[in-house]
């Protein structure tokens, strides 16, 4: 990862592969091969599954060829998001063992990794609940997992600067309660009052097809590290919707979603924006309902609100200049892929981008974007 002096790179399976397993194979061998003098610390699988059987099964079985392939400890996710040009995906992250010291923390399916150096630690990891009961209780476990982690390492839960929300069926609903929203107020409950003072992290809030409730995240705690909120002034902030954007009539308590638009994160020398899961949304209200193009557009519009001049100048007395590092793209159907692909390319260029199949968080949302922003 950038701020780790390191990367992220996507590892699509080679031609020829068909089934799910040879993909797996050529994703994993094409992996081994490089060598960057980088360190991998992070897999992600992006990878369709037909079954909550199918999904257990898949996930031991990466589980026993990662331990295969690879000698060091290495944090797993498997996301149950179809990629749209292969069936599987792998996301890899990577930093530079030259400059951080590592400590692991592995426990069932959750995991996290502590970086160190003279002036700043980073904790990274990932926890999941996949009890197959409703949402409310996966997310209640999710978060005492997460707890579990910053308890063992110390580390104080408002550090948190990026966090991803992967939540399985996240427009179905539990009785009267819409599952997202049964994942927003675990969410507040655990936040409670630790990001008054300092703003709520940038975050994704994105459907999953099986998996029950993952999460994700980065932390940063340093003396000499800045972090800062970043806010669209054409959309209003997550956290402070009206009730009347919250679904679930059957919710007896609706909070708001816990996050901001962007965070600007200032680490030993290096600086970026992380960029939220971004839709089209103008004020708090949708725009371009059945039409993709539009929503694409209006969405990237959105983003490139987030660095613009006006808010560098917020964040940094320096000249910076902006560019978009890379993108992943959920698209909600399959059918809206090529219109989405043809607009983003025509806005952003050939930018690093992988497009994932994933149910958004509004029934008329069609597509939504995250990314990072690196600042020079």
């Amino acid at each position: 990862m950038y701020f780790l002096n390191g990367d992220r790179i996507y590892i699509n399976p080679g031609h020829g592969c068909s089934t799910r397993a040879e993909q797996l194979q050529s994703c994993l061998a094409k992996l081994a091969k490089i060598n960057s003098g980088n360190k991998i610390f992070k897999l992600n699988f992006f990878v369709d599954t037909v079954s909550n059987a199918d999904y257990l099964q898949l996930q031991q079985s990466i589980q026993n060829e990662v331990k295969l392939n690879f000698a060091d400890e290495l944090l797993l996710s498997l996301i149950a998001q179809p990629p749209l040009a292969s069936k599987i995906l792998i996301e890899a992250c990577f930093f530079n063992p030259t400059l951080w010291k590592t400590s692991f923390y592995l426990k069932n399916n959750d995991g996290a990794v502590l970086f160190q150096n003279e002036t700043a630690k980073v904790l990274i990891g990932n926890v999941q609940s996949n009890l197959n009961v409703d949402c409310k209780t996966n997310s209640e476990e999710a978060f005492s997992n997460l707890d579990s982690i910053f308890r063992y390492f110390k580390f104080p839960v408002n550090s948190i600067v990026r966090q991803w929300n992967y939540i399985e069926d996240i427009l179905g609903f539990d009785g009267l309660g819409q599952r997202y929203q049964a994942f927003n107020n675990a969410r507040s409950s655990f936040y409670r009052t630790e990001f008054e003072k300092s703003g709520y992290p940038a975050a994704t809030g994105i459907g999953m097809n099986k998996g029950g409730i993952i999460i994700e995240f980065i932390a940063v705690s340093s003396e000499f590290c800045k972090s800062l909120p970043i806010n669209n002034p054409s959309q209003v902030a997550a956290h402070a919707y009206s009730e009347k954007v919250l679904a679930g009539r059957g919710c007896v308590i609706k909070t708001t979603p816990k996050f901001e638009r962007a965070r600007y994160l200032e680490l030993a020398g290096n600086k970026l924006i992380f960029i939220s899961g971004t839709a089209s949304i103008e004020g708090e209200q949708t725009v371009g309902i059945n039409n993709p193009a539009k929503q694409t557009e209006v969405t990237i519009n959105n983003i490139k609100q987030l660095y613009s001049k006006p808010i560098l100048e917020t964040v940094s007395d320096k000249n910076l200049i902006p560019s978009y590092g890379h993108a992943r793209v959920y698209v909600k159907n399959r059918k809206d892929f090529t219109v989405v692909r043809r607009t983003f390319r025509r806005h952003l260029g050939k930018l690093p981008v992988v497009f994932i199949v994933a149910d958004i968080c509004r029934e008329e949302l069609l597509v939504e974007i995250e990314g990072k922003v690196i600042l020079e």
